[in-house]
């Protein structure tokens, strides 16, 4: 069983030491999007090039470093595993925090499917988004299933960012869809910090000095994003025929667990299933006592190969 993690200072934003199963290696590196801007990325290769692929998509704000210690036990349990930065968050190039279209995040994550696919040919790729990055996975898979060539073996849904428990002054939201509108790169800080993330004091520790942790979003992120592309995610959700593995914290202060639900009860995946943690807080990846949680996913995936 893995150590705890403790936070290093001298490591940034990072939550746990990096480290590769026997035999595989561990590396970080960037992928070219069509349009020039640069995806950071984290990966733990598993020596056998036929072991399951499983891409991990953030949520807002988050980034690769902080899934480092769920990185390297997915990696024990027999999966290859990528975990990107997202567009203009952590590592990753662009305006940060900023998207100009709504579709520019599951674009990417959908390049960089395709470019794991290139590297592990003889690998099935599952997608797992967390938050946020969720509503990312979910429309690339309603995508993936209306194509002719499906390249997802499997869709994991973590605390699903469908509806959120945090408001939004109305005043607010007026100004930022008037500048979301106008494709405005003003940034505006919505979420609270670290209460409604996790209950874990190394972590919060770790996050109140992480400077890769991107606190605010443009108003063309927020109108494009938050409101146009998370508003449709449950329209496309019955589309979906891969299949689905959804998961919700009970302790969960960030999102509506009954919205979770929702979205797994319409989903149209043949094969779904509905998991919960309790007491698990939103960010699980920095839960003490994970390995169940770890295990479930590795086996779900393993099994959908």
């Amino acid at each position: 069983m893995a150590a705890p993690v403790t936070y290093q200072p001298e490591r940034v934003g990072d939550w746990g030491v990096a480290t590769a199963v026997e035999g595989g290696r561990y590396e970080t590196g960037t992928m070219k999007m069509i349009d020039g801007a640069s995806i950071f990325y984290r990966a733990w290769l598993h020596p056998d090039s036929q072991r399951p692929v499983l891409l991990l998509t953030p949520g807002i704000g988050a980034h690769s470093g902080w899934f480092i210690d769920m990185g390297n036990s997915l990696n024990e349990q027999g999966l290859s595993v990528y975990i990107m930065d997202n567009r203009g968050f952590g590592r990753s190039g662009g305006i940060r925090g900023h998207a100009a279209q709504a579709q520019t995040p599951v674009r990417d994550a959908a390049a960089v499917v395709a470019e794991i696919h290139n590297r592990h040919p003889e690998a099935q790729v599952s997608i797992l988004g967390h938050s946020l990055g969720a509503i990312y996975a979910l429309h690339m898979a309603a995508d993936d299933s209306s194509a002719a060539q499906h390249r997802l073996a499997g869709l994991i849904l973590v605390n699903p960012g469908i509806a959120a428990t945090w408001k939004v002054p109305v005043g607010r939201q007026v100004a930022m869809a008037v500048g979301g509108l106008s494709g405005s790169t003003r940034q505006w800080s919505l979420a609270p910090g670290h209460e409604i993330m996790t209950t874990n004091a190394e972590a919060i520790r770790m996050l109140d000095a992480d400077t890769y942790w991107q606190r605010t979003q443009s108003a063309a992120f927020i109108y494009q994003v938050l409101l146009r592309l998370r508003s449709s995610a449950m329209k496309r959700a019955p589309s979906i025929r891969t299949p689905a593995l959804v998961i919700q914290c009970e302790g969960d202060l960030s999102v509506v667990p009954a919205a979770s639900r929702r979205c797994y009860d319409i989903l149209g995946s043949p094969d779904k299933t509905w998991k919960t943690y309790p007491n698990f807080s939103h960010d699980f990846e920095f839960e003490p006592h994970r390995a169940e949680l770890d295990a479930d996913v590795a086996a779900w995936v393993m099994g959908h190969r």
